[in-house]
């Protein structure tokens, strides 16, 4: 695949989201082990900018592979840790379902504090009608302007 972007000359976008019976033994899609190894692994072939969903740090910890299993981090750091291990490939955060306003703006700016390079909030924002959909738009637009993005 890489080889075809690099051909047609398109970046290679992945969608990060590790899944299975094996994932789920070791403490879950969203636990900070499977989020981190999604972003490397994105890295390790080739991705130009890989989708992640934010790492909840405090998620089945204990069933993880050593050293997630005694890793204790709050949830910008684990993000951190997640935006570094994808080396030079560009990390975006998923905003999942919808979310309240708060929580959204919350992500938001965890996303853009972690190094992220940006959101895709389609169906956080989506999910709205017409004029809360706008407004919290809009608000994400000003939260990420303090931050260059």
């Amino acid at each position: 695949m890489r080889r075809e972007c690099e051909k047609y000359g398109l970046p290679l976008i992945v969608w990060a989201y590790p899944r299975g019976s094996a994932v789920k033994a070791k403490g879950g899609q969203d636990s900070l082990y499977a989020v981190d190894y999604a972003a490397r692994v994105a890295c390790e072939v080739g991705a130009d900018i890989v989708k992640l969903n934010v790492p909840n740090s405090e998620e089945a910890a204990a069933a993880a592979p050593k050293p997630y299993n005694t890793l204790t981090m709050s949830e910008l750091d684990g993000l951190r840790k997640v935006v570094k291990s994808a080396g030079r490939t560009l990390v975006l955060v998923s905003g999942g379902s919808k979310l309240s306003d708060d929580d959204t703006l919350h992500k938001a700016r965890l996303a853009m504090e972690a190094g992220c390079v940006g959101l895709i909030f389609g169906a956080t924002c989506g999910q709205r009608n017409w004029d809360d959909a706008n407004s919290i738009a809009g608000r994400i637009h000003d939260l990420m302007k303090e931050f260059g993005a």
